[in-house]
């Protein structure tokens, strides 16, 4: 799984491996993000690669409750086109999470230990993931839908990090990790043209030797 990751370097590192339209007001350095976090990730909009806001935890549009993005942080890419939770997102609303590194937990007889993953470079690599758009349901009392539909206070935005089997230096400390993509891939992953079958093949366990 990937429960924790950074984001400490600054845009401009960042447009250095991947260009875009930035879509954020204001941007800080994040040493441990964790779950429910809003973070800028990279998605496909209007023909181009766009950074915006997003909360970790992807709510599918049609659940009824926001806490089961809770228990969807991580998705496992051998399952993305079983799960009713993922396989619509996967067909046109996939994204790409920046990071500079994550954590993993390796449970031991003292308890567990946190061990770091960068890139051998120390540079930004982004992770591959699902997002998805919900309509928060109005509760009793409260005013309902106007003629333009939802406001903006009512719409959340999400995504999970996929998961894949471990490398040969991942699996020393845990079962997955998460699935760090090729800069040569990050068109294809974000492009809706590119069909999930073909996309499959990408979600495969990083290089090693390009990871410390």
């Amino acid at each position: 799984m990937c429960g924790r990751y950074s984001m400490t370097q600054s845009l401009s590192d960042l447009e250095k491996i991947v260009k875009f339209i930035c879509k954020i007001s204001d941007f800080k350095p994040r040493y441990n993000i964790a779950p429910r976090s809003h973070v800028p990730i990279l998605v496909w909009e209007n023909n181009q690669i766009v950074l915006k806001d997003m909360r970790w935890g992807l709510i599918p549009s049609w659940s009824k409750d926001e806490k089961i993005g809770d228990k969807l942080t991580n998705a496992r890419a051998e399952t993305l086109t079983e799960k009713p939770s993922f396989k619509k997102p996967f067909q046109k609303q996939r994204c790409l999470i920046p990071a500079d590194s994550y954590f993993e937990w390796q449970t031991s007889d003292q308890g567990k230990i946190p061990f770091l993953f960068t890139m051998a470079d120390h540079k930004f690599f982004c992770l591959a993931g699902l997002w998805e758009r919900w309509i928060r349901p109005h509760k009793e009392g409260e005013l309902g839908l106007d003629d333009t539909g939802p406001s903006i206070s009512q719409t959340v935005e999400t995504f999970t990090i996929i998961t894949c089997e471990p490398n040969l230096m991942a699996a020393k400390v845990h079962t997955r990790m998460p699935v760090v993509l090729g800069q040569e891939h990050y068109s294809w992953w974000l492009e809706p043209k590119f069909e999930p079958e073909f996309l499959k093949t990408l979600l495969r366990p990083f290089p090693a030797e390009l990871m410390q």
